[in-house]
């Protein structure tokens, strides 16, 4: 194992232990490291000690749950280790700036501490973060949209769902991966259908919004943080995988290493459907100024500012899909105007079916 892989392992054992008592001997062993070595090679790598490191990271998922359901403050203290309400709330204020009641409002700021990813970080007009892989190529990072402010659509599943339900039930499929799964309406939606669902979503707050909605429903889903780029999923685990405006959410080079996983993790006959911005949109025919490569365009949207969006036409679908059967491609337009006809958009998208070969 690298120490990539056992850094990613130790990550994960805090992350499932969050809810309980964490045991750093078992994660420094993890790292084979000694503890105290361990403790100071976190402190001097990530500018953070590992306790407040594992403080911010609970009382990130405590403001989450507060704001997702209707759960007992004094259960929450409880949860991430609290003996009482009066020592969660001093905490909570210390992170947060506001009380556990404040943060039940909707659209209440939150400082929500993400899990640790390693950034390196380029400003110019717009801030960036990228990273080199092992070509030396730049790569953007990805940024989960911020699902604190999303409106109420998002809880609404798209109707293809319906659709590929029935066609892939009739194809006898059964394990479904959501990928970018957002809120997770359509996880919801698939699961009520039957289907064993897997969600995943680089959020933190999607993820566990996701997780306590399918409690309240009774319903079960294997929801997870994760980079589409790299997926922590065996090969040929899935029989059908949901792309619903997700795998467009990064660059030239995400791309093909989104795809490459998407072919890893589906079982042979296995089908996608994909969706992909077009390069007929107004937004990529019209901006210069702000790509990154000659298919992608960092977002200058406020609800989007920085995040990177792919473009592709038809000959860049069929490239990226050269190992799938295409089925169907749709190509959709768009248009949004306030009436002047010098002051308008189109967005294009490609909604794909698509089975590996």
């Amino acid at each position: 194992m690298n120490w990539y892989e056992r850094i990613n392992e130790a990550f994960d054992y805090i992350e499932e232990h969050l809810d309980s008592i964490i045991d750093l001997d078992k994660v420094a062993n993890i790292m084979c490291q000694s503890t105290v070595s361990f403790q100071r090679t976190f402190s001097i790598l990530m500018n953070i000690s590992i306790y407040e490191y594992i403080r911010r990271r609970r009382m990130t998922l405590a403001a989450i749950e507060l704001q997702t359901n209707s759960i007992k403050v004094i259960d929450v203290a409880l949860k991430y280790g609290y003996e009482s309400p009066e020592s969660f709330t001093r905490a909570f204020k210390e992170i947060h700036g506001i009380s556990p009641s404040a943060a039940r409002k909707k659209g209440a700021p939150l400082n929500l501490f993400p899990r640790i990813t390693f950034l390196l970080t380029v400003k110019g007009d717009i801030e960036m973060d990228y990273k080199t892989d092992n070509k030396s190529e730049q790569i953007i990072n990805l940024k989960g949209f911020n699902w604190a402010t999303a409106p109420s659509a998002n809880l609404k599943p798209v109707d293809n769902c319906i659709y590929l339900a029935n066609k892939w039930r009739k194809s006898g499929y059964v394990d479904l991966l959501d990928l970018g799964t957002g809120l997770g309406q359509h996880a919801i939606y698939f699961s009520k259908q039957g289907f064993n669902v897997t969600a995943t979503d680089i959020s933190d707050y999607a993820v566990q919004y996701l997780k306590t909605w399918a409690a309240k429903e009774n319903v079960l889903i294997n929801a997870e943080i994760g980079d589409m780029r790299s997926l922590h999923y065996p090969n040929q685990s899935f029989d059908c995988i949901f792309a619903y405006h997700v795998i467009s959410h990064t660059d030239s080079i995400g791309m093909k290493k989104t795809i490459a996983e998407i072919e890893r993790v589906l079982k042979p006959n296995g089908e996608v459907y994909l969706s992909f911005c077009s390069k007929e949109s107004t937004e990529f025919i019209e901006n210069r100024s702000n790509k990154f490569d000659k298919n992608t365009l960092i977002s200058r949207d406020e609800l989007e500012k920085g995040i990177p969006h792919f473009y592709a036409d038809l000959n860049d679908i069929k490239e990226l899909l050269a190992n799938f059967k295409i089925e169907l491609i749709k190509h959709t337009e768009y248009f949004y105007s306030d009436f002047n006809p010098d002051n308008h958009r189109r967005e294009k998208f490609y909604y794909v079916n698509a089975i590996l070969k």
